[in-house]
């Protein structure tokens, strides 16, 4: 089945020499040589081994070929095949240190139908960069009242889904606070008809899960600080995109009490970067603006953004949602390479393959998958991150005759 667009992550519209083309072409298209070296280049990639070497003498053959010296390219890729003995793992990528930011509380919003929580537009800094994103506080709460904190992580890549406010809203009127941010290079909502007084957009570009981390853990930092937030560990649901930057935000930060994550993108960068490579089916939109980078620099991005390796740093309960219809792609491979990685850590972790759910199933929230791990989330959450049941609201004192 075909995934839908929240799967456009362009960050540019420049693609390195040797590459024009390749993002819709077929595995037919290989010549004997390249389709060889393209293979043997597969599991030093997927377990994240250093294969500058190799990988530049990919890069190589490619230019030279579009050039049409198909003598020259083809001694590339023979001469790649010989680079590839005894290779070692890449460095462990070397994280920011936890950013640190502060609300500004923008306007409120009243949507018709929201009864259980209040909708407030916040914004921040981080990285130098104004961001934006959704605060939803339980309605009915008394003033002294704080509740668990949750960070919800959207699809990419055009903000904060509209029609994912009521949800959202549904969960904060059990007893958390949800703080949504839009990320970088973003407008703060994705839907149609935006008020242009809400028509907010974040500064900054979409980096594909590196600086979008820091946008969720400055808006974390952020929430903290408010005064109905309580103090301690926070939670995180994400889907897609926001799935798999919740994971990496989960990894970096010592107060996650558990992450929720619906059909995670990009768990194991390294193996949709070699699903490019390979011409399968393309579900990394912005591959070749990414390898506009030196190998050594691409090498060093795809252990960044890697969960699957970085899974020793997680350190809380994990329930990873996938949706069966659509088995044997990359989604589920990579969350495979990433159930070896937490069984190989002793990590605690639920793996639900979600019967006929496509990548967006979560989306359709009244549909029967989605309704099917919405329970089974709310009680993970509840033994995890217990809700604070929202007290009265405080009455007014009354006026003296």
């Amino acid at each position: 089945m075909a995934l839908s667009l929240s799967l456009v992550l362009s960050a540019g519209d420049s693609v390195r020499p040797g590459l024009e083309g390749l993002d819709w072409a077929g595995a037919d298209e290989f010549t004997p040589e390249e389709g060889a070296l393209v293979k043997a280049l597969g599991q030093p990639l997927i377990e994240g081994l250093n294969c500058e070497a190799a990988l530049q003498a990919w890069f190589d053959g490619r230019l030279a070929a579009s050039q049409k010296d198909m003598e020259a390219a083809a001694k590339h890729w023979r001469d790649g095949l010989t680079k590839l003995d005894d290779l070692k793992p890449l460095p462990r990528a070397d994280w920011r240190k936890l950013p640190d930011a502060t609300f500004e509380m923008v306007t409120q919003v009243r949507m018709q139908g929201m009864t259980k929580a209040e909708l407030w537009i916040v914004r921040w800094m981080v990285d130098d960069l104004k961001q934006y994103g959704v605060l939803l506080i339980p309605k009915n709460r008394s003033p002294e009242q704080k509740f668990p904190l949750l960070l919800y992580m959207h699809g990419a890549a055009f903000g904060v889904p509209v029609h994912a406010l009521p949800w959202l809203a549904d969960i904060a009127g059990e007893g958390y606070v949800i703080i949504g941010p839009a990320l970088r290079g973003e407008d703060l909502f994705a839907g149609y008809g935006i008020p242009r007084e809400l028509a907010f957009k974040c500064d900054g570009e979409i980096e594909n899960l590196d600086g979008e981390v820091d946008d969720a853990l400055a808006a974390v930092s952020a929430a903290k600080k408010l005064p109905y937030v309580a103090p301690g560990k926070f939670g995180v649901i994400g889907h897609s995109f926001g799935a798999g930057a919740g994971l990496l935000a989960a990894a970096r930060h010592p107060d996650t009490a558990c992450v929720v994550s619906y059909d995670a993108w990009l768990v194991n960068p390294f193996r949709y970067y070699w699903d490019r490579m390979r011409r399968g089916a393309n579900n990394w939109l912005s591959w070749a603006d990414f390898c506009n980078q030196p190998v050594a620099d691409q090498l060093s991005g795809l252990m960044t953004r890697s969960i699957v390796h970085n899974a020793e740093k997680l350190h809380c309960p994990l329930l990873l949602f996938i949706g069966g219809a659509y088995e044997g792609s990359v989604f589920h491979q990579s969350h495979e390479d990433l159930i070896a990685q937490l069984k190989k850590y002793d990590k605690p972790y639920i793996y639900d393959v979600v019967p006929g759910g496509g990548h967006n199933f979560v989306l359709y929230y009244e549909d029967k998958p989605a309704l099917y791990a919405y329970a089974k989330h709310m009680e993970f959450l509840a033994e995890h991150l217990p809700p604070v049941k929202p007290g009265p609201a405080a009455k007014p004192a009354p006026t003296q005759e």
